[in-house]
Parts: structure tokens; C-alpha cells; sequence
């Protein structure tokens, strides 16, 4: 059976991989095990959507832990300056990679202070409308250019907003060559 682990573990086995090639300057083999990783991440998601709904279609009185801290949609987002000079929080990426819609409406709670507002995703930038609560947020985490940022979605229009651990989201391109 297909689970979260066995999926990462799969994508953890392609990184040694690609760690590998990028040893022997292989950039063929670490282009397309990279392509491979990009894949399986971008997969996995819907996938544990699938099953999760699965689980409750088997046992619809029982709610199971597991679906009460699967995260829908992971947004990770690099800030820049610009973005914290501005209280901006664009999602250019996670729109051109179809995991969010212009217009979408959200309910958001930043992590760890919990302050809870509204916003919709404009179309116009790719941007979240409200500006304040993001400024807030950068500044009550201390969020600096480079820092990665993520949107974790727990339930229909509901987010969570943290910054990211160091180096979860980053490449280093070092390790590539």
C-alpha cells in the first residue's frame, strides 16, 4: 500500500541518487532524477488526498488522526525583499503550477502567534490582498530575504502561514556539481 513514508522514502532514495550523480558530474542523470523528484513531490499530495478519502469512505463513522493533520496543499514560498519591504506575499509559482486559483478565498492563522484573517488571491500580481497581517507576520518571525515561507492547507479555505525551517525548501546548487 501506498503511503506518506513510502512516498518519502522513494523521493529520499532519488536524492541519494541524484547526490550520486552529481559526485561523478553526471548532469544528465541529476537533470532527470531531479525532473523524477519534482514529479513525485508534486504527485504525492493529491495522492494522500485520494487516500485519506479512501479511509473515510471505508470508515465514515471513524475519524482517523491521520486525515486531521494531512495538509491539502503545500505553498512554499522564498521571500524577498522586496516582499517584506511591501507586506507582500506572491504565489506566481504555486499558480503557474496549478495548486491555487486568482480569487481563491482564504482563512489564515500565522504560526506560532495565531492571529487568524481573511484575504483572496489576487489575480493582479499573484499576490494576497491583505497586506497588514502579512507585514505583521514577517516581522513577529523574523522573516528575512532568502527565508522560505509556507502556506499549509488543513481544511476548505483554511491555511496556516509559518516560516519555514532552514533549508527545507532550498537547493544548494553546490551539492550539484
Amino acid at each position: 500500500m501506498i503511503t506518506q513514508k513510502s512516498i518519502d522514502d522513494l523521493i529520499n532514495q532519488i536524492m541519494q541518487k541524484i547526490a550520486q550523480a552529481a559526485a561523478k558530474s553526471d548532469i544528465q542523470t541529476v537533470t532527470a532524477l531531479t525532473r523524477c523528484a519534482n514529479e513525485l513531490k508534486e504527485l504525492q499530495l493529491p495522492l494522500l488526498r485520494i487516500l485519506e478519502k479512501l479511509k473515510e469512505i471505508e470508515k465514515p463513522t471513524e475519524k482517523t488522526s491521520a486525515s486531521q493533520t494531512l495538509h491539502l496543499r503545500e505553498l512554499p514560498v522564498e521571500v524577498t525583499a522586496g516582499m517584506i519591504r511591501q507586506n507582500l506575499l506572491t504565489l506566481t509559482e504555486a499558480v503557474k503550477q496549478g495548486k491555487i486559483r486568482p480569487a481563491e478565498d482564504m482563512i489564515i492563522e500565522t504560526l506560532p502567534n495565531g492571529e487568524r484573517f481573511r484575504t483572496d488571491l489576487l489575480q493582479n500580481g499573484n499576490r494576497l490582498r491583505e497586506r497588514g497581517a502579512i507585514g505583521r507576520f514577517y516581522r513577529e518571525a523574523t522573516v528575512k530575504p532568502g527565508d522560505y515561507v509556507v502556506l499549509n492547507e488543513v481544511s476548505a479555505q483554511k491555511w496556516t502561514l509559518q516560516k519555514a525551517a532552514p533549508g527545507k525548501f532550498q537547493i544548494d546548487i553546490r551539492t550539484l556539481y
